[in-house]
């Protein structure tokens, strides 16, 4: 939300996008959530909400707040987007339900369950690899190495050039922010990275059968059009590679830093999934991309999806 400030709203000098918030993020969290259900932070000139019934109503209600103008701390209405806005996050219905249904089609159950195998074996393959080591950095060996094992070949990547995927994901995290110096480096190195993926995602670079080829067959039924599909297959190689090696890293980070839940774990691996997403929603948001990391964390971006009200 973006607004001028009120008088009966809080103010807080506090500044949730500087690096020192990342060390440890979860006093502000807290401070943010005790100091009321709206908040104005005086650093960005903008309003904020971080208590769970305030997020879940803003973020469930597109009409009056849009994410069409962009859902970073940049104003698609006053400003140019760095990139083309996504068809996915930042767009509203109707248009964002058409899109939507396209690669809700795509990833249909019945698709995930033939790429299931494929990705198990895979995370078998590289979990036996790391036993064999012994030790091992978990988050460049383990919570990054899996999924671009696995991902791209399932998009249809090629294999050359795959190194620019990591970079990009953590351009497109840290350009949700502000014009702050994690923002403006991002996109003063991202050339490269911005090139190969807009060249990646076009349909004469994907392998047939992949997941980025099914989405550009949906042009010839025309449910889609042709510049709409590299959007949509950018939108999904966004979404599916860093929330992964997040994730990961993020669980295996609350596993070493809380020794007793691993061991409830140990005991009942049917809490697997339970535990992964209570990482995910525990520490994944507590760093920025670019930040320095310990060796068992994960690093994320610095801003949630934010609404704007239109």
């Amino acid at each position: 939300m973006t607004a001028t400030a009120g008088t009966s709203v809080p103010h807080l000098d506090v500044d949730p996008f500087a690096l020192e918030f990342f060390a440890d993020p979860f006093p502000t969290h807290e401070r943010l959530r005790e100091a009321g259900p709206v908040v104005y932070l005086d650093k960005w000139n903008v309003y904020g909400v971080a208590r769970y019934a305030e997020v879940y109503a803003v973020l469930n209600d597109p009409a009056t707040f849009c994410s069409s103008r962009g859902v970073g701390l940049s104003d698609f209405s006053k400003e140019k987007p760095w990139r083309p806005p996504s068809l996915i996050l930042e767009a509203d219905p109707p248009a964002h339900t058409r899109t939507r249904t396209v690669l809700s089609s795509v990833l249909s159950a019945t698709v995930m369950k033939q790429l299931r195998g494929r990705f198990a074996a895979a995370a078998e393959a590289r979990v036996d690899a790391l036993l064999e080591k012994r030790r091992f950095d978990a988050i460049e060996d383990l919570a990054e190495a899996y999924p671009l094992s696995i991902f791209p070949d399932a998009l249809g990547l090629k294999p050359e050039g795959r190194e620019h995927l990591l970079p990009y994901a953590s351009l497109v995290f840290n350009a949700f922010g502000p014009p702050n110096e994690l923002r403006k480096q991002a996109i003063e190195r991202s050339a490269p990275h911005q090139a190969y993926i807009a060249e990646q995602c076009q349909r004469d670079n994907l392998t047939p059968g992949g997941i980025g080829a099914c989405i550009h067959a949906h042009v010839d039924s025309g449910a889609i059009t042709e510049t709409e599909a590299p959007l949509l297959v950018r939108s999904l190689l966004s979404a599916g590679l860093d929330t992964t090696v997040n994730g990961i890293g993020a669980a295996v980070y609350c596993l070493a830093r809380f020794p007793d839940q691993f061991e409830k774990l140990r005991n009942d691996p049917t809490l697997a999934r339970n535990a992964f997403e209570e990482a995910v929603r525990f520490e994944v948001r507590s760093r920025p991309s670019s930040a320095p990391r310990p060796a068992t964390s994960s690093s994320a971006g610095p801003a949630s999806p934010k609404a704007r009200r239109c």
